[in-house]
């Protein structure tokens, strides 16, 4: 058996479009496109996808957040991670709430708020 090569693995996997995902029973590649959000439970990750799917991953929420770190998603809670792209709206609000294009409301920490607000922020300026 050869040895493998970790640098030029590392270099492959940072090159591949679709996310590989953990599941108890092996590994789900999925388009970090098509992720709406992902919710901690625990030592697992559940990932909701588009058309309403949903993957629970035995990765826990650090392992996606540093997965997505060069995609547009940001932590919005404790325990949530949403994909920017899908974000309909944000209402304000003690520690607000995103509302996404599938009509799912998810809570924002205070402790998050200001990255969130941020994000949008400096978006709206570039234009």
């Amino acid at each position: 058996m050869s040895k493998l090569n970790t640098d030029i693995i590392a270099i492959k996997k940072s090159k591949l479009n679709r996310l590989s995902v953990p599941t108890t029973e092996g590994f789900e590649f999925v388009d970090a496109t098509d992720i709406d959000y992902l919710e901690a439970e625990i030592n697992y990750t559940h990932i909701y996808l588009s058309k309403n799917k949903k993957i629970t991953s035995s990765k826990n929420l650090g392992y996606y957040e540093d997965e997505l770190k060069t995609e547009p998603f940001i932590r919005i809670h404790n325990s949530t991670i949403v994909n920017l792209n899908k974000v309909k709206s944000y209402i304000r609000g003690d520690d607000g709430w995103v509302i996404l294009l599938t009509g799912k409301t998810l809570k924002v920490s205070k402790s998050k708020k200001d990255d969130l607000l941020f994000f949008f922020q400096e978006k709206k300026a570039k234009k």
